[in-house]
């Protein structure tokens, strides 16, 4: 990340204490939010919504296919945001085997496929509307997050190196506009049960968590989806939640365009991804 007046002590230079090795492990036992200064301008944002109290929103798929996604907010049970595919048939699992043809004219309608690639996501109720779009040649499986036309990109996600920061675990980073000046980390649990969102003065800014029902879910059937995101006050709430549906989304590699070691990295990002989304 950025300078600071402080030197960050590396996760390598940490393993001897017990207290991270059972956040490495597990996540936080508690997750202290702290509160932000919206005027600092430290953080990245997307409409410009700021907290005044920690708030908590939940992530849930979409009841008819399993690549969209819905936020709600938690206090008002209001939806907040859905993600969709164009060219992708919105109705599939109620006809897996495809017998209505609704498959059939999706996929004619779009031969392109972009639908593997590019996530738009609708925004109510003050969370603006906008789209995921991966970087086409990107060692570190990058995700643009961009306007609707796609004309303007607030940030971009994509995989922190092991080497770089001298981590243990497959971190991720969240960097300003199209580059690559970091701006909040993203730490994944080896269990893949928690996902914190820090600053470079490694505040805890966002913390997000699969429910007791999920891990239920997950322990019993291998399923399960719902997150739980807490927020910290003077943070842009949609920045998170953009966040958020920009890990969800995927990245589809083409072994005929993508380098050997591109392709590898992608695997990577989608295997922290697909663990932790379960």
């Amino acid at each position: 990340m950025g300078s600071s007046h402080k030197k960050k002590v590396s996760e390598l230079e940490k393993i001897n204490d017990p207290n991270f090795i059972i956040e490495l492990a597990v996540g936080p036992p508690i997750a202290e939010l702290v509160p932000q200064n919206p005027a600092a301008g430290d953080g990245v944002t997307l409409g410009g919504k700021f907290l005044n109290k920690p708030s908590r929103f939940i992530f849930k798929k979409a009841h008819l296919t399993a690549d969209d996604n819905r936020i709600f907010d938690a206090d008002t049970g209001q939806l907040v945001c859905v993600s969709h595919h164009y060219g992708k048939n919105p109705y599939e699992s109620l006809d897996p085997l495809g017998i209505s043809g609704q498959n059939d004219y999706w996929q004619r309608s779009h031969i392109l496929g972009e639908w593997e690639s590019v996530c738009h996501v609708t925004g109510y109720r003050g969370m603006p509307s906008f789209k995921v779009r991966p970087k086409t040649f990107s060692v570190h499986g990058r995700q643009y997050i961009q306007d609707n036309r796609g004309e303007h990109t607030f940030f971009n996600i994509a995989k922190q190196s092991r080497m770089k920061s001298m981590s243990i675990r497959h971190n991720l980073v969240v960097c300003k506009g199209e580059t690559e000046d970091d701006v909040y980390a993203i730490l994944v649990d080896m269990a893949g049960r928690t996902m914190q969102v820090v600053n470079e003065k490694e505040e805890r800014v966002a913390h997000i968590e699969k429910s007791m029902k999920t891990l239920l879910m997950n322990a019993a059937l291998g399923a399960g989806s719902e997150l739980m995101i807490d927020i910290a006050p003077g943070v842009d709430w949609t920045a998170i939640l953009a966040i958020v549906i920009g890990l969800k989304q995927e990245v589809a590699g083409d072994a005929g365009h993508i380098t050997d070691q591109a392709i590898r990295s992608l695997n990577v990002f989608q295997q922290i991804m697909r663990e932790f989304y379960h």
